[in-house]
């Protein structure tokens, strides 16, 4: 209990260091283009077609399309510039927590960053589209209906609409449910290779090799076959696991969640090996 009460000590401090104008400029940012590339043009043809759409979708199309989604774990990343803290200044905080558990508190500090990114990429889709949503048990006419009623503007828009394969695999909130799952654990695999590369001193390595994995891993995702899934972004987006017109499964989802927790584990590990051996003392390890 003890230790358990150490690790949320050190990711409230880091937390609290986190919240500051610079972080929520950047998330500002990220809200705009999002809503201008996404939120906005659902909007526009939601009131184009007299359709309603669910709340739930505007997200849960940013989270099962591949360049969409990658928008989210790059902003954690660089929501996360300089993670973990190893300047002098933390010496204590180590000290007093014990190096184990401060390594778990950074961790858990970097999960509640983007669990706080995606709560507020959530709130401002509501609000975008407030007025032309409201709450569906099923899937909205907007994404069930809007192919038969009016093809020609699902034609121009299809990169507005979750594929056919996707709607057949559940509600919308169970479907968000499970690309929320996804994607957390894609962010806590990130969020440990930051940790990993900055206990080896390679700091903006780690930044390169996040962001370099998140983009072409995007890009596998849409243009490669079956080396797509050699990349953790593929098994974070829920709609490339199944085919895009039936709903005949291409990758196990459960397989996926066992590639996250395996490389999760391997990562602890080696980061928990690591910061059992650095010394931490005017910003060295």
């Amino acid at each position: 209990m003890q230790k358990l009460h150490s690790i949320c000590w050190v990711a409230g401090i880091e937390y609290r260091k986190w919240l500051t104008m610079k972080h929520f400029l950047i998330l500002l940012f990220s809200i705009i283009f999002l809503g201008e590339c996404v939120f906005f043009n659902m909007r526009r043809v939601a009131q184009m077609t007299g359709l309603q759409m669910g709340y739930l979708e505007p997200m849960g199309l940013v989270m099962s399309f591949e360049f969409y989604i990658m928008v989210i774990p790059l902003v954690v990343i660089v929501e996360l510039s300089g993670f973990p803290d190893k300047s002098a200044g933390n010496l204590f905080v180590v000290m007093r927590s014990g190096r184990i558990a401060w390594l778990l508190g950074e961790v858990l500090f970097g999960v509640l960053v983007g669990i706080t990114c995606l709560v507020v990429f959530f709130a401002a889709s509501f609000a975008w589209v407030f007025g032309v949503a409201r709450c569906f048990g099923q899937w909205s006419p907007f994404m069930s209906e809007t192919y038969l009623q009016f093809p020609e503007v699902y034609g121009q828009e299809a990169m507005l609409f979750l594929e056919p394969g996707t709607l057949a695999h559940g509600t919308p909130a169970s479907v968000t449910l499970v690309c929320i799952c996804l994607l957390m654990l894609y962010v806590t695999v990130m969020v440990q290779a930051l940790c990993l590369f900055q206990l080896l001193g390679k700091q903006k390595a780690g930044l390169f090799f996040n962001i370099g994995v998140t983009v072409f891993g995007a890009v596998a995702a849409a243009f490669l076959g079956g080396a797509k899934w050699l990349f953790p972004m593929a098994h974070a987006i829920f709609g490339v696991h199944f085919d895009k017109f039936f709903s005949r499964p291409i990758f196990p989802l459960q397989y996926s969640i066992a590639y996250f927790v395996a490389l999760n584990v391997i990562l602890l590990a080696a980061n928990m090996r690591l910061a059992k051996r650095c010394m931490v003392a005017d910003g060295v390890w």
